[in-house]
């Protein structure tokens, strides 16, 4: 199973990375200024749970989106696979392995429109109880300055 602490880590990122995945790429159709983020989270499998919103901000800057490949920080036990960035999304993959032998593929994509930013994340977890499916919708909306 992925480790407890990677998931939120990877949720917390997922707006991170959509703007870090490729360093060629063009520059994304992000504004600069402050951003509100909410993650809707669903998980369906043995032990399915209630859908959850989490809503966070972040302040994002022209040098941001300029050296976007240094925002990235992926969980040490994962590994980004099949990048593919343009100035209006990123579609891109992730596995994760647990050091007890537990798995975590994700695949994701983002959209962005200027002053806000749409996309989904699903994955499988492997787990001692079963697979579980998660699903986060993720919306951004570019709140002002920061």
């Amino acid at each position: 199973m992925a480790r407890a602490s990677t998931l939120p880590a990877l949720l917390l990122a997922l707006p991170l990375l959509a703007l870090s995945a490729n360093a060629g790429a063009d520059m994304p159709n992000i504004n600069p200024g402050m951003w509100e983020y909410t993650n809707t989270t669903s998980i369906e499998g043995p032990q399915s749970m209630p859908q959850q919103t989490d809503t966070h901000r972040e302040c994002v800057t022209r040098e941001d989106l300029e050296q976007r490949e240094e925002m990235l920080e992926v969980p040490e036990d994962c590994s980004l696979n099949d990048v593919n960035m343009d100035a209006d999304g990123v579609v891109y993959s992730m596995s994760c392995t647990d050091p007890m032998g537990g798995t975590m593929t994700m695949d994701a994509e983002m959209h962005f429109h200027g002053d806000r930013s749409e996309g989904v994340m699903r994955s499988e977890i492997d787990t001692p109880i079963g697979t579980m499916n998660m699903r986060v919708e993720i919306r951004g909306e570019r709140t002002g300055d920061c």
